[in-house]
């Protein structure tokens, strides 16, 4: 029989963390917001991080992993997702026989680890760490990656302000000089390293925005110096096999790209706008939509159904939804399944 759950400030009064008055402290205030008790003794500094996520770990039976002693390895970044680790702070420990573990930071944040089962589509085992020393971990794995293309931004608004750019190169020894070609090069390697679907170059009055869209969500990446707008512009449709000396027209082209041993494609839009143009690039991974209708998520039934819609002979089907929803996704899960 499961022993029945302690409340974490029984735990915390067990261990000496937490004085009765504390305790009671807590609680009221629990009742009157209706949080819970462990984000509330955090609040108001009844205990330490680490006291309270260790009264967490033995609240859930789970492991309590000590980020200060324990070593991660790089390599076992590679085991998930960049954009999963950043957006759910999670610390992927190593993957045996199957089943990954992971360290996180709130074992009552159930969204977060249904997420996570339904994209690694993969056994789970969670561990518990500390979230602050979280956030730390991956702040220094991800400081180069970072750095990498702040580094370029700052190179490339370092150019003499009357210097001009060779635009008419397009071949690969001019990628080691060439500040605007570097910055190119970091903000595409960056989006598709972070998994993001689109990049957004988009001119502003003083600046240009760049974001990227990552699980449908644009986010702001950087902001470019406004006198960079062009060079920037003409080298990502130098790329896409655009015009560059039209520039009132809507133009769209194609960029073809290795990136880390993967063909990466790139559907690039143009768009002339008020304060210049701006330039949309979608993020096309051949291999990443190929995962096939069973490792989406489906139900059984639902499954079963689906595979007896697209067998039949003629008719229409409708995929919908929002940018990254996975519509390109199911239906290349389509094709293979009716090969």
């Amino acid at each position: 029989m499961a022993r029945k759950r302690k409340e974490i400030t029984d735990i915390l009064l067990d261990v000496g963390a937490i004085k009765p008055s504390d305790a009671q402290k807590a609680a009221d205030e629990a009742a009157r917001s209706h949080r819970p008790l462990h984000e509330i003794i955090l609040d108001l500094k009844l205990a330490s991080e680490e006291e309270v996520t260790k009264a967490l770990a033995y609240q859930y039976d789970m492991e309590y992993i000590d980020l200060d002693k324990s070593m991660l390895a790089a390599s076992n970044f590679n085991l998930i997702p960049p954009d999963l680790i950043k957006k759910h702070q999670v610390l992927p420990l190593d993957k045996k026989d199957g089943v990954l573990r992971l360290v996180i930071g709130d074992p009552t944040d159930i969204d977060t680890i249904d997420a996570l089962k339904f994209r690694l589509n993969t056994k789970l085992e969670t561990c518990l760490g500390v979230k602050s020393k979280i956030k730390q971990h991956i702040d220094r794995v991800f400081a180069d990656e970072n750095a990498s293309i702040d580094k370029a931004v700052r190179n490339a608004a370092s150019m003499d302000r009357g210097a001009s750019l060779d635009l008419k190169l397009t071949g690969a020894n001019e990628t080691d000089e060439a500040p605007i070609i570097k910055l190119v090069g970091a903000i595409i390697g960056e989006a598709v390293k972070s998994r993001a679907s689109d990049i957004h170059v988009e001119p502003m009055k003083d600046r240009v925005r760049v974001r990227y869209r990552i699980d449908g969500v644009c986010v702001e990446r950087d902001n470019i110096a406004k006198r960079m707008q062009a060079p920037v512009t003409a080298r990502i449709k130098i790329l896409a096999g655009m015009d560059i000396a039209e520039k009132r027209l809507p133009q769209d082209g194609r960029i073809k790209l290795i990136i880390e041993e993967k063909q990466v494609d790139f559907r690039v839009s143009c768009l002339p706008g008020y304060h210049g143009e701006s330039i949309v690039l979608r993020i096309l991974r051949p291999d990443s939509v190929k995962i096939g209708i069973q490792s989406m998520g489906f139900e059984e039934e639902d499954y079963l159904r689906f595979r007896r819609i697209i067998s039949r002979p003629n008719g229409i089907f409708l995929v919908t939804g929002p940018t990254g929803s996975g519509k390109t996704t199911t239906l290349y899960g389509a094709l293979q399944e009716s090969d």
